[in-house]
């Protein structure tokens, strides 16, 4: 972060509130494309999220940043990681209640099928203030 090495004071699990599981990138994949989902909370670093002042959320010490793929902008779009590309695909709002936008889709990150298990994607959805779309940082 600004000031010094090592990682900015926000890096850390992002909590999908519904399911008590942390975002997570499937398999430790820094492949772009690999699918996020959610999983137990581990402290690796595929649960290790930071917000940058670009509305990024990047994983793999800003290698990588969320993504909604194929710039999608309809509900199901899956979420992935991709090489960090200052798109709008890659750009989210956190909100008040919990909620995480798209800034491209307007949509919410959204666990599919309000599911809880490891596993469970992660996709865009029409926001809907329920917990499976209400997210904790730290």
């Amino acid at each position: 972060g600004p000031g010094g090495s090592g990682p900015s004071p926000t890096a850390g699990p992002v909590r999908a509130n519904g399911a008590g599981r942390c975002l997570d990138v499937s398999g430790v994949s820094t492949t772009p494309g690999a699918t996020v989902q959610i999983w137990d909370c581990n402290g690796g670093t595929n649960q290790s999220w930071t917000r940058t002042s670009a509305r990024e959320l990047t994983v793999y010490n800003g290698t990588r940043c969320l993504d909604a793929s194929g710039q999608g902008t309809t509900p199901g779009t899956k979420i992935v990681i991709w090489n960090c590309n200052g798109q709008a695909n890659q750009q989210w709002t956190v909100q008040s209640n919990g909620t995480i936008t798209g800034v491209q889709s307007g949509l919410c990150l959204d666990v599919t099928g309000s599911a809880t298990a490891n596993g469970t994607p992660i996709q865009l959805a029409t926001c809907t203030g329920a917990n499976n779309q209400k997210w904790t940082f730290g």
